[in-house]
């Protein structure tokens, strides 16, 4: 579709000058694509840091054989290590990061002689490498071989240092400051850890001051990263846990980091249920993540406090009681200035019972600029009310951009048993109270007409009645509807994963009243 000059507009307003600056200045020198090859390298040393715990090695298998690599629920075998390509794209370029992350390296059951082939195998071929040298992967990979080289004992051959050197150079050369958010706060991670890990102290204190900065600015009051994504929560938090394995007990960097890592985990362990499940809110998925548990025990191993923290400034609200789980959301749908990962789903929900979920988020499946990538970022695919005539309470385009965009305001709130909020934005509002009455859930949303959806779990038959909907233990019932209908779609269960699934659709005027009542109480 021909560029909107009034969405351009409404989606560049929100970003700060600096995102600007750099974006103009990286697009007019290239530097971004620069193949770092022959770059001048930094003297990489490597030293002595505390032991790593086993926990460390602790995500999830990507690897199944020497050159045998399984990414966003697609695998590839390319033989051996010295005929991977580097730069495959035929999956998409999620994928071929994941590929150059090395974090397959982690996994419990790495042979070391394997990942040594594997590293070897990328520094023979870094004059060829396009997306590798990019500086998101490259963040990733100088803190995941430093870490596999930890783990295992393992002396670092110079050709190796060597390419640490140059890679350590080219990402002091493209820091992401035109896009902020998680890649800025990867960026600053792998500086820090370069510092410690390969002895060049002023990476070290380069990459300390933009992550105490960052720290500052992207985390909440309650714990929460402000990208407001469960998933990138936990992505984010092992990175920090590998930093924190570096620091020594006299470092300056400690306090502040341990301090807002220990918030960190807090925020994540109030959100989970007691299996440390949590919503699929934003850009949210199964199966990219660092499994909970792992994540808890490494920073246990760390000497890190896990204990929940209190859900607040995010947003989020998680309400349990008896068998019920019920996560709310009445959060923003991102930081304005980097709504990426952002979704148009103000006052969406997620609801399971007895361990299993009964309505969910439909997640995300792809981040490829299509038409489904549309789709699972917009109001339509979450269980909130799409305004009367269709369309989006945020203007999700283009894979990553939000133009104009809906706020939320937080009007009352008893704690664990009711919250009333509303939306605002796009020319029109949305007020939505939810409350428990003993054993069931109401929820009550009032707006100027529009369309209320629930998506019911792949594994779950919903059925209309003559009093509502049943859905095994769930009954349904709702006051004042319009028209009601089941409808198809498709859940996904992962990247590139859907299943076919249920949503029932409510059309409503003014206001509308649904009851949630659980038959095995």
């Amino acid at each position: 579709q021909p560029l909107n000059p009034l969405r351009l507009l409404q989606t560049l307003r929100h970003l700060r000058p600096r995102q600007v600056g750099y974006q103009l200045y990286y697009r007019t020198t290239g530097r971004l694509a620069t193949n770092y090859a022959a770059a001048p390298a930094a003297a990489v040393v490597p030293q002595d840091a505390p032991a790593l715990p086993p926990e460390a090695a602790g995500l999830p298998a990507r690897q199944t054989g020497p050159a045998r690599f399984t990414f966003l629920n697609r695998t590839v075998d390319f033989g051996a290590a010295g005929r991977i390509d580097w730069n495959y794209a035929a999956l998409g370029k999620l994928w071929t990061y994941n590929l150059n992350y090395f974090e397959y390296l982690r996994q419990a059951d790495t042979d070391p002689a394997v990942g040594q082939a594997l590293i070897s195998a990328w520094v023979a071929a870094e004059a060829t490498h396009r997306d590798g040298w990019e500086p998101y992967p490259t963040s990733l990979r100088l803190v995941n071989w430093g870490q596999f080289y930890r783990t295992h004992g393992l002396t670092m051959p110079p050709e190796v240092r060597a390419s640490l050197g140059r890679q350590v150079y080219a990402l002091t050369r493209s820091v992401e400051y035109h896009l902020d958010g998680n890649h800025l706060l990867e960026n600053a991670l792998a500086l820090a850890y370069a510092g410690r890990a390969y002895g060049l102290p002023r990476v070290g204190r380069r990459g300390d001051r933009l992550l105490t900065d960052q720290l500052e600015r992207q985390y909440l009051a309650d714990g929460a990263h402000y990208e407001l994504s469960p998933m990138y929560q936990y992505v984010l938090l092992w990175r920090q846990l590998d930093l924190c394995s570096v620091l020594g007990p006299d470092d300056p960097l400690r306090p502040a980091l341990r301090s807002s890592v220990e918030q960190q985990l807090g925020w994540a362990r109030a959100l989970g249920n007691a299996a440390l499940v949590y919503p699929h809110f934003n850009d949210s998925t199964p199966g990219v993540a660092p499994d909970p548990a792992a994540t808890f025990a490494y920073a246990g191993a760390l000497g890190l406090s896990t204990a929940a923290g209190r859900l607040g400034a995010s947003g989020y609200r998680r309400w349990s009681w008896g068998a019920t789980d019920a996560w709310l959301d009445a959060a923003a749908i991102g930081p304005d200035h980097i709504p990426g990962h952002a979704h148009a789903d103000n006052l969406t929900f997620v609801l399971h019972h007895a361990g299993r979920p009964l309505v969910v988020d439909p997640a995300v499946s792809t981040y490829e600029k299509n038409a489904r990538r549309h789709w699972e970022r917009s109001t339509a695919a979450h269980n909130t009310v799409t305004p009367a005539g269709g369309g989006n309470t945020s203007d999700v385009w283009g894979g990553f951009r939000v133009g104009e965009r809906s706020y939320t305001t937080v009007e009352r709130e008893v704690a664990g048993r009711e919250l009333t909020a509303v939306r605002r934005g796009r020319g029109s509002e949305h007020r939505r109270t939810w409350r428990r009455d003993g054993g069931s859930l109401t929820i009550v949303d009032e707006a100027a007409g529009g369309t209320a959806r629930l998506h019911f779990a792949h594994d779950q038959t919903p059925l209309l009645t003559a009093h509502g909907l049943s859905c095994g233990p769930l009954n349904l019932s709702w006051t004042a509807a319009r028209a009601v209908r089941l409808t198809d779609y498709e859940q996904a269960t992962g990247f590139n994963e859907r299943r076919p699934a249920r949503c029932l659709e409510i059309d409503f005027t003014d206001r509308l009243t649904t009851v949630f009542t659980f038959t095995d109480r």
